[in-house]
């Protein structure tokens, strides 16, 4: 039988004792757990590093590859791309894990403008470790600007997805079966995608709020909100499936196209830790002009992880970069200590379209436009204890992402919202800002679902709980805004769901 553990017992008993204190929605949150109920807010703690039920491992065990045992020379003029990726391809074809090490000093890449050059890792357990972002740490420095090229990219050489079965049957957001027409190629442990587009999806989903015609991706046989949440099977029975993760949004069947599971392929436990990447963007002769062209947007990229699952970024510093870190279809990600400064740019890091991205304890300084972002299919992206600069923005880069937490941030703002037109809305169902504290030079007037501006502001009936300002802000079109001027408890929502989580002992 299950039992709920005395830790939680005790936990309800808190909330008896001091409920006016805790948010309702939390309790709401609380008491549906208990009884196995559909809480309002969404369960955000599977986000991470294996969900954050495990800690990043240390590295020192690890077989190391130095690069300057493959001819790259720290502090010279010479140039040493190709003497770090003789070092990665050493590390990947060992039968192991793998350390490709940066001693202390400067290291120097981009020799020429070509963006389709890039470092590139393809294989699983690589770990970039440098010796430190302080004064005699690791420098790795990009000198020649390569339009729209990340320099340093994880991506597995094969990528491509198979349609595996069809979904049968309708199933609620934040639960975790779903039915198939076929198990038979499905095995526990598999990470699969849940996959859908259409138009008649997209506008049951936003019911009943309006679509503009000139969001045309959503419309026609091809258009529509695209549905590409990442799973892992726990268990099957018969033709029923259960996942290690909730659904985020509720699968209603529609007739024009099918919900499907398709494979997911991608490279696991690869990392980046202890480097101070650099890059020449602070020479050029131009202060940063939000898309004023191509060289200002993307001139300067650092680095890019794609189809990665179960890694991380820590303890690194990004300085003078048009963009720091992009993370596509990435899942169980942590962005860890990460810094972001020197001259502004456009965006510091990015979450697209994977499930269950976690930033946390990063400091965005105003160095980008953009603080934290998310955009493009993304589902269950957490940026928690955060620091933005006054009137640094947030990005939600439109493509419909959806459950997004903003949690426990000081700093920033979130008007001028990014994305092309054709792709608005910017976010799904499901935002929400947890005791978010907002700064910006003067007044503002958020209205969630606009029709008349360009840029503000296309996001499906927000969730703010505890939001604060140091000037006046007021909202349109909130689907709640509770205890506005007020800290609530628990202070961070998602170490607090994390932890009630991980609390729950089944006996």
């Amino acid at each position: 039988m299950k039992k709920i553990s005395l830790f939680l017992l005790s936990y309800f008993s808190f909330f008896c004792v001091n409920a006016q204190n805790v948010n309702p929605l939390w309790t709401d949150f609380v008491e549906a757990k208990k009884s196995a109920k559909v809480p309002i807010l969404p369960d955000f703690s599977y986000a991470g590093y294996h969900f954050s039920e495990k800690e990043i491992p240390t590295v020192t065990g690890r077989k190391h590859f130095n690069v300057k045992d493959f001819g790259a020379i720290p502090n010279d003029e010479i140039f040493d791309d190709e003497a770090i990726q003789k070092a990665i391809d050493a590390a990947e074809k060992h039968q192991g894990e793998a350390v490709v090490f940066f001693p202390a000093g400067k290291f120097l890449i981009a020799p020429d403008n070509d963006s389709l050059k890039q470092i590139r890792i393809s294989k699983s357990n690589i770990v970039l470790k440098g010796s430190g972002t302080g004064v005699g740490g690791t420098v790795i420095h990009q000198v020649n600007m390569r339009l729209n090229g990340r320099q340093i990219v994880f991506k597995p050489s094969f990528n491509k997805t198979e349609k595996i079965t069809t979904v049968t049957k309708n199933a609620a957001r934040e639960t975790f079966w779903v039915e198939v027409a076929d198990a038979s190629s499905l095995k526990k442990g598999q990470d699969v995608v849940l996959r859908h587009r259409s138009e008649e999806y997209t506008r049951l989903y936003f019911s009943p709020l309006d679509l503009k015609p000139v969001w045309t991706r959503l419309f026609g046989d091809k258009g529509g909100m695209q549905i590409q949440e990442i799973h892992t099977i726990e268990k099957i029975e018969g033709n029923r499936v259960k996942f290690v993760n909730p659904l985020h949004l509720d699968i209603t069947l529609v007739k024009s196209a099918s919900f499907e599971l398709h494979t997911y392929v991608s490279i696991e436990e690869c990392g980046i830790e202890d480097i101070h990447f650099t890059s020449n963007w602070k020479n050029y002769p131009e202060e940063f002009v939000h898309h004023k062209d191509a060289i200002h947007d993307y001139a300067y990229e650092a680095v890019g992880m794609e189809y990665v699952k179960n890694s991380w970024v820590r303890n690194c510093v990004f300085t003078d970069w048009n963009e720091g870190l992009m993370i596509r279809a990435g899942y169980k990600v942590s962005v860890l200590n990460v810094e972001f400064k020197g001259k502004k740019g456009h965006a510091s890091v990015h979450a697209r379209t994977g499930y269950g991205v976690l930033i946390k304890n990063c400091h965005f300084n105003n160095a980008q436009h953009h603080g934290a972002g998310t955009g493009y299919s993304a589902v269950g992206t957490v940026i928690t204890q955060c620091s933005l600069g006054t009137d640094q923005n947030i990005d939600i880069h439109s493509g419909q992402p959806y459950a997004t937490l903003y949690d426990n941030i000081d700093g920033g703002v979130f008007y001028n919202l990014g994305g092309p037109e054709p792709g608005h809305p910017h976010h799904g169902k499901d935002l929400v800002l947890w005791n978010f504290q907002h700064k910006s030079a003067k007044d503002q007037q958020y209205n969630f679902w606009d029709m008349n501006r360009r840029r503000n502001y296309t996001i499906a009936k927000p969730v703010l709980v505890g939001f604060r300002s140091n000037t006046t802000v007021k909202f349109e079109n909130a689907g709640v805004n509770q205890s506005q001027g007020e800290v609530v408890w628990p202070k961070s929502l998602f170490e607090a769901q994390l932890q009630l989580r991980l609390k729950q002992v089944v006996q």
